[in-house]
């Protein structure tokens, strides 16, 4: 079942809270965390390639759902390589 926005707000300020105490014994809030920053990159993507298809694969277009793309790739690396102090988690 899909939470609700605030549901989620709330899932995410306790998962900080945890990560800052040093309370994430399962990895729970780390792994919470880092799916919610990887999902909203990845909406990026989406929202990008429905603009794409919709608009009949325009040049602009595509240039953007390749800036997209992109930066989830980046980010991915970022995540992949960063400790958790350094991400400020």
């Amino acid at each position: 079942m899909k939470p609700s926005q605030d549901e989620l707000n709330q899932a995410i300020q306790a998962a900080e809270k945890m990560r800052a105490s040093d309370d994430d014994p399962q990895c729970l809030s780390k792994s919470l965390i880092y799916l919610y920053n990887r999902v909203e990159v990845l909406e990026k993507v989406f929202a990008a390639a429905n603009q794409y298809m919709r608009f009949g694969q325009e040049e602009h277009e595509h240039a953007v759902l390749l800036q997209a793309i992109e930066a989830a790739r980046r980010s991915e690396d970022q995540a992949s390589q960063h400790k958790d102090h350094e991400l400020g988690l």
